[in-house]
Parts: C-alpha cells; sequence; structure tokens
C-alpha cells in the first residue's frame, strides 16, 4: 500500500474543495472516501500499477472462525493487501466533540475498532487507511498516536502531518507484527 501513497494523495489533491465543503459542514462522509478509491483503484488497476482490487470482501478470522468484513482488498504484485478506511473530520465547525482524541478511543467505534479486526485477521498485508481532514497539527498527532493502548502499540503510522494548514492529511497504518 506504501507504494500508492503518491497515488492517492495526487488523487485526493485535486479534490481540495470537497475537503473545504466537508470541514465547514463538520461532516463526516466515509462513502465518499470508499467511492472515490473505487474509481482510483480502477484507473491504478487499468495501468497497471495493481492487479486487482475488491471492496467489502468477507474474510473468515483465524482466531474465530467470523467472517470479517474489510473495506478494501487490493492486489499489488504478488500480495494481497487488505486495509480499512476511515473519514475522520476535526474540524469542530458545527460545535461537535469530534476532535483528534475522538476517534482513538477504544469504544467500539473509530480506528481503535479497526485495528482489533485488522488484528484478529491476522494478515500478512494489513493497513488502517484514514483521511483526517482538516491537516491535524504534528504535536496533536504524536500526542494520540503515542497514547494508544498497549495491545495495539505494533501499529505504527507510515505518514506524519507536515502542516496544518493543509485541507487534509492521508494516514496510512501498518501492523510491525508478524502475521
Amino acid at each position: 500500500m506504501e507504494v500508492l501513497l503518491g497515488h492517492i494523495a495526487d488523487w485526493f489533491t485535486s479534490r481540495l474543495d470537497y475537503f473545504a465543503v466537508f470541514a465547514a459542514a463538520d461532516s463526516r462522509l466515509e462513502g465518499w472516501f470508499k467511492a472515490e478509491l473505487l474509481v482510483l483503484f480502477d484507473n491504478l488497476k487499468r495501468q497497471g500499477v495493481i492487479e486487482a482490487y475488491d471492496r467489502e470482501l468477507n474474510i473468515q478470522s483465524p482466531a474465530d472462525g467470523k467472517r470479517n468484513q474489510v473495506d478494501f482488498s487490493v492486489q499489488i504484485g504478488e500480495e494481497q493487501h487488505l486495509c480499512e478506511l476511515k473519514a475522520l473530520c476535526i474540524s469542530q465547525a458545527a460545535g461537535t466533540p469530534r476532535n483528534l482524541h475522538f476517534y482513538f478511543r477504544d469504544d467500539g467505534v473509530g480506528i481503535i475498532k479497526d485495528l482489533r479486526k485488522l488484528d484478529a485477521l491476522r494478515h500478512k498485508n494489513s493497513w488502517l487507511l484514514a483521511f483526517v481532514y482538516p491537516e491535524p497539527a504534528l504535536a496533536d498527532w504524536l500526542q494520540v498516536t503515542s497514547n494508544l493502548p498497549v495491545e495495539f502499540r505494533h501499529w505504527q503510522p507510515v505518514t506524519s502531518p507536515q502542516s496544518p494548514a493543509r485541507a487534509f492529511f492521508v494516514s496510512l497504518w501498518r501492523s510491525n507484527r508478524a502475521a
């Protein structure tokens, strides 16, 4: 998935006006991100950058036998990559409590839920792709990511915020624990 970061960033950079509207409306629109990624992945498949992709793939967990739905499966070369997607609107323009810390709570709703799901699948290439808008300050980002519950400390962000003045931040996470 790391090889796709440039493509993903370029794709969404061409849609900056959307981020401004989403942030002003204080809206989490994960479905829009999924739809945009479907179009991007289809383009990348036609260009030969990826071999295949699938959305909302059901995968059986080796831990408990339960089926888990993963937002995307992307075939890059010979390897399958599982990817969960999150949209994190932290603008608080409408006075919502959804700041950066809101999404990192262990309440069965945010990022922790997706990390738990990916861990249960025990797949070699598991990723969390989060679109954070507007981009958070680096100090805030480092604080929330360093305070993950102990059981998820093996998950590390591959990217870091650069400037809180930007409209969005593409956060890619990978587990450094062997599958």
